[in-house]
C-alpha cells in the first residue's frame, strides 16, 4: 500500500475505465488491506450494474455512502422486501451521502451513466460473512436482475 493516495480525477477516469470493461460494470478501489478495521474505497458504479439487496448483519457494519460524481438511487427495504425509502444521493446535491447502521436492508442504481462513491464500513472483509442477500430478489447475474434493475430506477423517475 501507497503511504499516501491522492483521490482525484485521474484516478476517477482509471476507475471508471476499469468498471465498464468490468463483467460486473461496476469496479472497487480499495485504499486498504482486507484485514484492516476500516474499510474503504472508492465504488464505481454503471448505470447497467445490478447490485443485489443485502444487509451487514451477521458480523455487524455500519456503512457510509458518500457520492463524489453522478447519481444513485438508494434504496432501503423492510424485512418483507418491500421498499421502505428511497434516496436520491448526488454529487450535485443537496442529498450527497447516507450513512446506515448495521442489518439494514438496502441496494443501490446508478441513474447516472457512471457513478463514484465513497465507501466506508467496519472491516475486516471476510467474503463469506460480509453480506447476506434477501431470498425475494433475484441474485447478481439471473436473467430476472435486468427487469429489476428497471424498475428500481423508474422509482426515480
Amino acid at each position: 500500500m501507497q503511504e499516501i493516495q491522492l483521490i482525484d480525477h485521474k484516478l476517477f477516469e482509471k476507475v471508471i475505465s476499469e468498471a465498464k470493461s468490468s463483467p460486473r460494470k461496476r469496479k472497487n478501489f480499495n485504499f486498504h488491506q482486507l484485514t484492516e478495521v476500516y474499510q474503504r474505497f472508492l465504488n464505481v458504479l454503471t448505470t447497467s450494474t445490478y447490485v443485489s439487496v443485502h444487509r451487514h448483519k451477521s458480523d455487524p457494519k455500519p456503512e457510509t455512502f458518500v457520492i463524489l460524481q453522478g447519481e444513485v438511487g438508494f434504496l432501503i427495504f423492510n424485512d418483507d422486501g418491500s421498499v421502505r425509502e428511497k434516496h436520491l444521493l448526488s454529487s450535485k446535491g443537496p442529498v450527497v451521502g447516507i450513512d446506515i447502521q448495521p442489518g439494514v436492508w438496502h441496494n443501490l442504481v446508478c441513474l447516472s451513466d457512471v457513478a463514484v462513491c465513497f465507501e466506508g464500513k467496519s472491516g475486516p472483509y471476510i467474503e463469506t460473512s460480509d453480506k447476506e442477500f434477501h431470498s425475494l430478489y433475484p441474485a447478481e447475474g439471473e436473467s430476472e436482475s435486468e427487469t429489476k434493475l428497471k424498475e428500481w430506477k423508474a422509482l426515480f423517475l
